[in-house]
């Protein structure tokens, strides 16, 4: 697909980079030339300087005869112009990111034919539904749902009590109607004997085995994928209270989805004013006028008794702090904010172990919503080294009435059919599975396989 991206701050940039990893031409627009230079030194992208308010500029590119405009600056009133103009010159396709989530309500009015938007993008939204879903499932790092449901991805830290490493993973016996997905392990790589924290994806075969402290993802039904805490002795206990540091968008839409859960929030913000706006439309929640990584204060709210604390600032380094401070006073989860992705590696050598990324959760969306045809849905893990995807199955795809057993061998190892939805059954995609038209099949994949997936399927 031809896509131009307008916005080459921190977000552009990144959904830039993943559409240019996969294999999708790319244009990026700034009116900051020195924006557009520091993003050539790593994006194989080409570039426009110029505004997504100019419509000479998008009537230019218009030429290039583009699929989608996405406009990704800071700036939601930008970005809805830049797509009202965009569909009045001809664009098939417009995708807006949006901070103020009142313009994603429509309950009342429609904002998306009102501006000629096909597809909001809310970052700061999508980041807190994200936690909501961690909290809601307790001692998972992770959880996404697919199939209308029906089908779960759920990632969990394996306890270091876990005394079945030595067996493959064909001989655990896991709980029917589930399949591991993907393992993560940090590596052994040292430097001056001390180890530097890196991890390795690892797409696992039968004869893989599970260690303490892998992550590891599985997918199943969700009856069953429910029981895999209990599979690996991990003790599960429902959220009641959440202490968030910091009064950013990303922590009001998250109070605001707490709020609707009855969940004691609590949120330390140092500014006065957020504060008071805060109080006003967080009737529910405590708010408190205080700088959060102040350990005393933290000691004296007892912090460590919370359910769950959220470090939701403005700034990467504050959260990080913040995270660090609280895990000292012997809270365990702890969910950190964090912008930049390089921070993350960093996060986990530090004992952080759920971190969450606005950027990251919505450019999941975007490539979601990029794809066409038969693909579904799509989620990104491991900063792109795996993607998650649903697929609808062709009436003239190649693979129908193929025994799996038998195409199994014809996919590279790193590319895993995972579930089959067939007429609102779910089923464990096994070798003796039958892919029949117009089910709905679970893929786990490395990136590079995502573009064959429509000529599979």
């Amino acid at each position: 697909m031809k896509i131009i991206v307008v916005g080459a701050g921190t977000f552009g940039s990144y959904i830039a980079k993943l559409l240019s990893e996969e294999e999708h031409d790319v244009v990026l627009v700034d009116k900051e030339p020195l924006r557009l230079q520091a993003a050539a030194e790593y994006l194989d992208v080409s570039s426009r300087v110029g505004s997504g308010s100019d419509w000479q500029l998008l009537d230019s590119l218009f030429e290039l005869s583009p699929d989608l405009i996405i406009a990704a600056t800071d700036n939601d009133e930008l970005n809805l112009v830049t797509c009202s103009m965009a569909k009045q010159l001809g664009y098939p396709k417009t995708m807006a990111r949006i901070r103020d989530s009142k313009l994603l309500n429509r309950s009342r009015l429609d904002f998306g034919r009102i501006f000629d938007v096909d597809d909001f993008i809310g970052p700061e939204l999508l980041v807190a539904h994200d936690i909501v879903k961690y909290m809601l499932s307790p001692s998972s790092v992770f959880v996404e749902n697919f199939a209308h449901g029906a089908v779960q991805l759920r990632t969990i830290i394996v306890p270091d009590k876990w005394r079945r490493g030595d067996k493959p993973i064909a001989e655990l016996r896991l709980p029917e109607g589930i399949i591991i997905g993907l393992i993560q392990r940090e590596t052994d790589e040292r430097r001056a004997g001390i180890s530097l924290g890196k991890k390795k994806v690892i797409f696992p075969h039968g004869n893989d085995r599970i260690l303490p402290r892998d992550e590891v993802t599985f997918i199943g039904e969700l009856k069953a994928i429910q029981e895999i805490h209990h599979f690996f002795g991990i003790p599960s206990k429902p959220m009641k209270s959440a202490f968030i540091v910091g009064g950013s968008l990303t922590a009001f839409n998250l109070a605001k989805l707490l709020e609707m859960q009855n969940i004691e929030t609590t949120i330390i913000e140092k500014d006065f004013e957020r504060c008071a706006r805060l109080a006003e439309v967080l009737p529910q929640s405590t708010i408190i006028n205080h700088d959060g990584t102040d350990v005393n204060f933290l000691k004296s709210e007892k912090v460590a008794s919370k359910d769950l604390f959220v470090a939701a600032t403005g700034v990467d380094e504050v959260n990080m702090m913040a995270s660090l401070m609280v895990k000292e006073l012997g809270q365990e989860r702890v969910v950190s904010l964090l912008t930049n992705s390089g921070y993350r590696s960093i996060a986990s050598q530090l004992g952080i172990n759920h971190t969450v990324s606005p950027i990251v959760s919505a450019a999941s969306q975007v490539l979601s919503r990029v794809f066409s045809g038969t693909v579904r849905s799509l989620v990104s893990l491991y900063d792109n080294q795996a993607e998650i995807i649903e697929i609808n199955v062709r009436n003239d795809s190649p693979v129908i009435g193929v025994p799996l057993s038998e195409l199994g061998p014809l996919f590279p190892s790193d590319f895993l059919i995972a579930m089959i939805q067939n007429r609102g059954r779910t089923m464990i995609a096994n070798g003796s599975r039958i892919i029949s038209a117009g089910d709905s099949v679970i893929v786990i994949t490395s990136p590079k396989h995502v573009p064959e997936m429509q000529g599979i399927f």
